[in-house]
């Protein structure tokens, strides 16, 4: 469920940030031999969380890592490499959904779909959203597109972020392959669009009102 496939599996580049986030994000190509243990912690949550097997991953697996730990993970895929995951879903091309919201026209280009959103202690999904952001726009993405579950769509909103609803997500789309999932279509998936550059400023905007209201 669901990038630049260049990748490497040594620590990126950070993008810049006006917020700290502990941690450093590290890529993952197919030949990475340090993919293994990210696509284990994908697994491992999915199996614990849903009782769900994850048959198959995106081409760059994205992990947050501390002392050499997998805190958590994420995958990604470009939508202009081929038909994305979430698109199962949906009764039109992403990018047209999109645009008919936005009000203007998006190029597949633009957009790059996460997915596998995996973190085994609380608090750590945050941290790897927090960092995600401007890493994708670091590299060069408009949009954001993802399938959520309710509980992750609550933590968005908590983050102050405004997505784009562009449908639900029902397990009917996939046919047998929703059988992998186990509980995970209990929890009310749906698509959602975000609009990195305008999302992170109004994050960035409620973190100094928030430090604001804190100062002495």
């Amino acid at each position: 469920m669901l990038g630049p496939s260049s990748l490497t599996p040594a620590a990126l580049p950070q993008p810049p940030s006006a917020f700290p986030v502990a941690g450093r994000l590290t890529a993952h190509t197919p030949c990475d031999p340090q993919r293994a243990e990210v696509e284990q912690c994908i697994r491992q949550t999915y199996a614990q969380r849903y009782g769900a097997l994850v048959p198959a991953f995106a081409p760059v697996l994205l992990a947050l890592r501390e002392g050499g730990q997998v805190l958590a993970a994420a995958g990604y895929r470009r939508a202009a490499d081929g038909p994305l995951f979430l698109e199962s879903y949906l009764e039109a091309p992403v990018e047209q959904l999109i645009a008919a919201q936005a009000g203007r026209p998006v190029a597949r280009a633009q957009i790059v779909e996460v997915g596998h959103l995996a973190a085994p202690r609380r608090g750590e999904g945050r941290r790897l959203v927090q960092l995600l952001g401007p890493f994708l726009l670091h590299e060069g993405f408009d949009w954001v597109v993802g399938t959520v579950t309710q509980e992750l769509q609550l933590m968005l909103v908590r983050l102050g972020l405004v997505p784009l609803l562009l449908g639900p997500a029902h397990p009917d789309a996939l046919g047998n392959q929703a059988q992998y999932w186990g509980s995970y279509y209990q929890h009310t998936p749906v698509v959602l669009a975000i609009h990195l550059r305008r999302s992170l400023r109004q994050f960035l905007a409620r973190r100094v009102r928030a430090m604001t209201r804190e100062a002495p």
